[in-house]
């Protein structure tokens, strides 16, 4: 879940077979291009954004994202290198900040949208990211931790994926009762036409014949 967009396009697959809810949802490429973007550029509000987005989804990870950007502040007197006025490398904490700010930035402008359009699916998206944002922290404890403490927190990971597989369940459910939905509207204007299939065939030839004597 580090350095990757790939929970953000499996949402965006899961959210597909709705096309009230998959309306103005951006690409993956254009979710990708903008996370690096907010990695390169390192804008203020991202960090404000990020912080907004994970007090309202998972507040006890606030402290977290803090510290990770004390640790990023205390790594700038690290030499950074530069070509063309882009850093293409830096301290591996500001890198881990940086990275969770445009996760998190990213998911919260997708959040934002499908509000706009299904705010019970976008509830579940953002519970499934603030469990993410959770998972990730446990990754990067899990990195350092010995080898006595890695079984409480692996413990934790599979606790908060579970939860995560759930609600991609109920996110699924939704769409396969709107694809069930739609396939019944489908159905009945199939048989409505069927039933009514004599008088559309006078309606389009009385139509073809009233224009073949119009005055021109």
């Amino acid at each position: 879940m580090v350095c990757r967009i790939s929970a953000v396009i499996g949402v965006l697959a899961l959210l597909a077979a709705s096309s009230s809810a998959a309306q103005d949802m951006p690409n993956p490429q254009a979710m990708q291009m903008q996370m690096q973007q907010i990695m390169q550029q390192r804008p203020r509000e991202a960090e404000a954004a990020a912080r907004a987005f994970l007090t309202l989804v998972a507040p006890e990870r606030v402290n977290g994202l803090d510290s990770l950007r004390e640790q990023a502040t205390a790594g700038n007197n690290q030499p950074v290198i530069v070509v063309d006025g882009v850093p293409v490398s830096s301290p591996p904490s500001q890198d881990q900040y940086w990275t969770e700010v445009a996760q998190l930035t990213v998911q919260f402008d997708m959040v934002q949208k499908l509000t706009r359009r299904d705010s019970v699916r976008a509830q579940l998206v953002a519970k499934m990211f603030g469990l993410e944002a959770n998972a990730r922290a446990q990754q990067r404890a899990y990195r350092t931790a010995s080898e006595s403490i890695r079984p409480a927190i692996h413990k934790q990971i599979v606790a908060l994926i579970t939860q995560h597989f759930d609600l991609e369940d109920r996110l699924r459910g939704l769409e396969i009762a709107d694809i069930e939905r739609r396939l019944a509207e489908v159905r009945a204007e199939s048989q409505r036409r069927l039933d009514k299939r004599t008088e559309f065939i006078k309606f389009a030839v009385d139509d073809i014949v009233r224009d073949a004597i119009r005055p021109r």
